[in-house]
């Protein structure tokens, strides 16, 4: 199967590259070249990922064709402020389908968080991180609430931000029950807006809000030392067969044999 990647450097030190056709996947790196070459893995991971979510065995794509369709770097609009990536594909007004599938790999995001910080008991949660976002493990989890709440700010469809509860698991829910119930009136929207010089339309606000919980859910895991039973990139990027290249006018093609 063809796929497209928009690849970008998200922040410093992790790039991303985002599979068009696969909503929710992406495939992370530290450099552009990493996130690039890990695409192939990052499609089967995906693929585990959903399946193992919807109780079925995972179909293996018998050969991909991975190219790049857009590279943007990010621009450093305010001194506090990185503007990430609109590429041509945010431009898309999200479909009913669409909007639907995405419901349902929020509620699978949702649950891999859940099943992780049940795991973890209070007290480690509380204890700082040096270094991290919030300092602690609630800090990261006020993060993810706080972000998610902020994306649909940028659209002007947010609740006012100081409706947002200071307890992080109150936070998680409330934003989340708030953008479910958001997200089905997106169906078709086109409008484009600009906050603090970046770009954002409702598709790249679904593909950020899907990317950065999975994200941050993997980093909590690493953090803690926690196993979450299911698929990762980073944990395939391992085990497959490196990508033939074929170069073109149009960019690079990574040729994936399985």
């Amino acid at each position: 199967m063809h796929y497209r990647l928009g690849v970008e450097d998200i922040e410093p030190g992790h790039w991303v590259a985002w599979v068009f056709e696969l909503q929710g996947c992406f495939s992370p790196g530290s450099t552009r070249t990493e996130a690039i070459a890990n695409a192939g893995a990052s499609i089967a991971a995906y693929k585990h990922w959903l399946a193992a979510h919807e109780g079925r065995d995972p179909v293996d794509d018998p050969y991909m064709d991975i190219h790049i369709a857009e590279s943007i770097q990010a621009v450093q609009t305010e001194p506090d402020n990185i503007a990430n990536a609109f590429f041509e594909d945010d431009r898309r007004a999200l479909t009913k389908t669409e909007v639907d599938h995405c419901l349902k790999l929020l509620a699978f995001t949702r649950a891999d968080l859940m099943a992780l910080i049940e795991r973890i008991p209070e007290e480690r949660r509380a204890a700082p991180v040096v270094g991290e976002v919030g300092d602690t493990i609630n800090g990261i989890l006020n993060h993810v609430g706080i972000a998610e709440w902020w994306y649909l700010d940028r659209l002007d469809v947010a609740f006012p931000r100081a409706e947002l509860p200071d307890d992080p698991m109150e936070r998680l829910a409330k934003v989340r029950a708030f953008l479910r119930a958001v997200l089905p009136e997106l169906v078709g929207e086109t409008r484009i807006t600009t906050r603090q010089g970046e770009t954002w339309s409702a598709r790249k606000v679904a593909r950020r809000t899907l990317w950065h919980e999975r994200d941050h859910t993997q980093h909590m895991a690493r953090l803690t030392g926690l196993s979450l039973h299911i698929p990762w990139p980073s944990l395939l990027c391992r085990r497959r067969a490196k990508p033939r290249m074929t170069f073109s006018t149009a960019g690079i093609t990574l040729v994936y044999p399985v």
